[in-house]
């Protein structure tokens, strides 16, 4: 008698599924035996029936551990016990029955091959115990974080990046963009398609059942070339079951490790804050509670949860203040059994972060990660609810056939308050800022209506598993902007010192764009032979953006635009095959290849709105007559740039959206049982990059070329540490002064970018007392520096390989679990990142306005590498029926204080540290299971 677990093919966004052939010991397929299934998560008492080819199919399991039995007349019933379905994967268990009447229990869990031997996709899974076990904070980007691949922006130490949406690149793509895509229970839950890490809201974490992170190979249920995150929370059960969790940590479990050479490139305190404190977490309180269980029993069963997290965080620009931030979550699951075939599933989560000191400037860029150097009251007062809901339906029409449909909402709303009412002034030179900031909101909508419908068929050259889904997705925004509430509504603009430009702004404004998109795909898992595998799909996604009627300043009135350009040739085809080289199962060799394509987001069209979501008047300001520090009326200069109102935007007629190609190639090997390692090479290419340009400034507009100096490392010219002289490029008379054009068109061939990454990693599965996950990946860019707006200039090539930023990244990673006598267990975790490439900028005034300048290669410098240790040690004990875990974390074990991020730009601020990898910390907490 024999079996075999392999993981194959996608099959859902909240469930798996389990399918194999059944034979006798002359390997003669056995058509009508009857499969019974159990398990805690199985509703009822589930049966399906072998086909006249001995084949059988399970669909629509949640994820966890199942029993099968098999039984059919004149033959020993058999039991297969410990299968675990995956989110999203198909578990295949192929069973040999025998003459007789003797019943035979066989554990296979543990058989499970390494190799999955269809899937071509890279995913990495995350279940119950393994979530509950990693340290950190507790989060979507904890979970990134370990996955092999992704670098982070930022690398969390224990806690110290919670509550904070952190950007990551994935072999070379970085979030943001519409380049992810992350499902909470089937529902898309992006929170933007530009900018930094926004790829998810504020979840609570201990509700998940299983995180699944689809790194490359997608197929076509996945339309953008990032990673595919699902998320599938608990489900109450025919027992009542619950959890308790809380840990702590505060400065007085923490260390210090900012030096005195960090203090002298200028790491800065205040009265209240000493600059080596400045890094430190002031404390972080996770609390988290949920109960499962039934209505009726095998009919209905609910999950509630509920999570309250508060973190206290120190931020070297942040000079005056501790950054306090808290995020209550609650959560709420209904699964309703129809029949048999048939299911219904109700969904809602609510979170609501409040951060009163939201980190950021104006026109010092960066966002939260901005060097700006802040007092509390001259950052934004932050709020974001956020609320998702979904109602999904079942069905197995067949055993062969499976329906699902679902529909549910994605809504937040995110607004910004200023705390001052002085006149705002920032200085992009040595990034002092001062002065209230603008009130400004943003509030999303995203109503979707999804489903698929799946056939296995044996037969036809093969075993297929087809797919055919889609979506139907409205995804809107709206841009309340109140300004500033000093008088002069104005941001006055400094470079070291000296007056530059000033922005005059006018509100109220309630600016609002949208997209509708309908999308479908077809896809195919053939398994032609044994040995051989095909993964065959196509997408096809269509995007209309759009602009409701709405308000500007002074009660200014836009009507209705309702297709402001329509995408209906998003094709992406999707060709995957694996071969199993030697024929035993240990050894596959695979290799995918798919077109994806960006998503817009609802903000698309805000690049043309003439309602924009500022609205402003740029000037030269080159003398503060007063010298009260401030703009003045009248003070101005020369019009330099209009957002809103009178500026002109329009849409290149031959606009087409970006995409992506991915080619992935790998090797992978099973060493020995339950150990494997993979190797493999991924290509993303990203062509067709899209932007807004100002149409008025062409770019071989710019012909008068000029000497400039680089003022070196202290940004004041005629020193001794100036720089080369450089040859920029000022714009040719007949386009100075002339009123904005802006144009979203498609950048030229010389703007596409490349990335190569190759990476190995190794993974032993939790069987026996330890598990492991280990990778490495180095990943070689070459990355266009040009840009929309100021970045569209010849200037933008000064010190680049032809336009193209040329450098390398890598990172490591390492994490363990080792199982110890007494219900002992030790986790260590190490993650070894390398320095963030960069080179120095300055600051150049041309006739157009102020150019920031590359003084020399992009690669000639670099942050240092980042190397932290965290271990938690767990000691379980047995109470009654319960089980309590009392726990104890170091973060940081070697106390690095490597920098994450410097200023680079020239200037009293060059080299200053605007991000210090945080201290060691310990951290305490207790579990209690029933």
């Amino acid at each position: 008698m024999a079996a075999s677990v392999a993981r194959a093919q996608t099959v859902s966004t909240t469930t798996g599924a389990i399918n194999g052939t059944v034979t006798d010991t002359t390997h003669a397929v056995l058509p009508g035996v009857t499969i019974a299934l159990s398990g805690p998560a199985v509703m009822g008492a589930p049966t399906t029936v072998t086909d006249q080819n001995g084949f059988f199919r399970l669909p629509s399991l949640a994820p966890g551990d199942y029993q099968l039995t098999f039984e059919l007349s004149g033959f020993g019933p058999v039991t297969r016990a410990g299968i675990h379905v995956s989110l999203g994967f198909t578990a295949t268990v192929n069973v040999e029955m025998s003459p007789g009447s003797v019943a035979e229990t066989i554990t296979v869990s543990g058989a499970s091959p390494v190799v999955d031997l269809q899937a071509t996709n890279v995913t990495t899974h995350f279940d119950t115990e393994r979530l509950a076990s990693l340290p950190g904070s507790r989060d979507f980007w904890a979970v990134v974080a370990q996955t092999p691949a992704v670098s982070m922006s930022r690398v969390d130490v224990g806690g110290s990046g919670a509550l904070t949406q952190q950007p990551y690149t994935a072999y070379g793509l970085t979030s943001g963009g519409g380049v992810n895509r992350g499902v909470v229970e089937g529902i898309m839950v992006n929170e933007g398609a530009g900018g930094g890490g926004s790829d998810l809201y504020y979840t609570d974490y201990g509700s998940f059942a299983e995180i699944a992170v689809n790194a490359v190979g997608n197929t076509a249920e996945m339309p953008n070339p990032g990673v595919l995150s699902q998320f599938i929370t608990k489900s109450g059960g025919n027992t009542y079951h619950g959890t308790l969790y809380a840990d702590y940590e505060n400065d007085a479990m923490e260390s210090h490790n900012i030096d005195a050479s960090q203090i002298a490139a200028g790491v800065t305190g205040s009265n209240v804050l000493s600059a080596s404190d400045t890094n430190r977490l002031s404390t972080f309180k996770d609390f988290n509670a949920d109960l499962g269980g039934f209505v009726a029993r095998d009919r209905m069963w609910w999950y509630g949860a509920y999570r309250r997290t508060t973190t206290g965080q120190r931020y070297p620009t942040l000079v005056d203040d501790v950054q306090d931030t808290w995020v209550p979550v609650g959560t709420g699951k209904v699964t309703y059994n129809l029949s048999a075939s048939q299911k219904f599933i109700g969904y809602f989560q609510h979170a609501d972060k409040s951060q009163p000191d939201y980190l950021g400037a104006i026109q010092i860029l960066g966002g939260r990660t901005t060097p700006a150097i802040m007092h509390a009251d001259a950052v934004w007062n932050s709020h974001f609810p956020t609320n998702v809901w979904k109602v999904e339906y079942n069905s197995v029409l067949t055993n062969a056939l499976l329906l699902e449909v679902r529909a549910g909402t994605y809504h937040s709303v995110w607004w910004r308050t200023s705390k001052s009412s002085a006149p705002r002034v920032e200085d992009t030179g040595n990034n002092f800022v001062s002065g209230g900031v603008y009130g400004i909101n943003f509030i999303r909508n995203r109503p979707q209506l999804n489903g698929s419908l799946s056939y296995s068929k044996a037969g036809w050259g093969g075993n297929h598993n087809f797919k055919v889904g889609g979506e139907i997705m409205r995804d809107s925004v709206v841009n309340p902007f109140y300004g500033f509430t000093s008088a002069t509504n104005a941001l006055s603009l400094f470079v070291n010192g000296s007056p530059s430009q000033v922005y005059v702004y006018q509100s109220p404004s309630f600016s609002q764009s949208g997209v509708l998109t309908d999308a479908l795909y077809v896809n195919d898992t053939w398994q032609l032979k044994k040995r051989l595998t095909l993964n065959l799909g196509v997408r096809w996604d269509r995007q209309q953006a759009f602009l409701p009627a709405q308000e500007g300043p002074g009660g200014l009135t836009f009507a209705e635009v309702r297709n402001v350009i329509t995408w209906n040739n998003n094709w992406g085809p999707r060709i995957g095959a694996s071969y199993d080289l030697t024929g035993d199962a240990k050894t596959l060799v695979k290799a995918s290849f798919g077109q994806f394509w960006l998503y817009p987001g609802a903000d698309f069209a805000s690049s043309i709105n003439p309602n924009s979501a500022t609205w402003y008047r740029q000037f030269r300001w080159a003398t503060d007559l007063n010298r009260n520090g401030v703009w003045d009326p009248g003070e101005e200069g020369a019009l330099l740039g209009v957002s809103g109102g009178a500026a002109s935007t329009a849409l290149d007629r031959d606009l087409q959206n970006t995409f992506t190609r991915q080619v992935t190639t790998y090797v992978e090997r099973e060493v020995a049982a339950n150990f494997g390692v993979r190797s493999g090479f991924v290509w993303n290419g990203r062509r067709q990059v899209r932007t807004t340009i100002r149409a008025d400034r062409p770019f071989d507009g710019y012909s008068v070329p000029v000497t400039i100096r680089d003022p070196g490392p202290d940004g004041r010219a005629g020193t001794s540490d100036d720089g080369a002289t450089l040859t920029a490029f000022n714009l040719g008379a007949q386009y100075v002064g002339l009123a904005a054009v802006n144009l979203t068109t498609n950048l030229p061939d010389t703007a596409n970018s490349d990335y190569y990454t190759w990476e190995i990693t190794a993974t032993k599965r939790e069987t026996g007392t330890w598990s492991l996950l280990a990778s490495f990946a180095e990943t070689w860019s070459r990355e266009t520096n040009l840009g929309g707006g100021a970045s569209f200039t010849p200037n933008a090539l000064i010190s680049t390989d032809g336009g193209r930023l040329v450098y390398k990244t890598w990172q490591g990673k390492i994490n363990a679990s080792v199982r110890l006598p007494f219900d002992l267990r030790v986790t260590p975790i190490f993650r070894h990142q390398s320095g963030t490439p960069f080179g120095r900028t300055f600051v150049a005034t041309l006739n157009y306005g102020n150019a920031t300048i590359l003084s020399e290669p992009f690669s000639a410098e670099r942050t240092p590498n980042i190397n932290v240790l965290d271990v938690r040690s767990e000691k379980a004990f047995a109470v009654n029926r319960s089980r309590v875990v009392g726990f104890f974390d170091v973060y940081n074990i070697f106390n690095t204080n490597a920098e994450q991020a410097l200023s680079v730009s020239s200037g009293n601020s060059f080299l200053r540290p605007t991000a210090i990898t945080p201290p060691r910390i310990a951290r305490v907490g207790v579990k209690l299971q029933w």
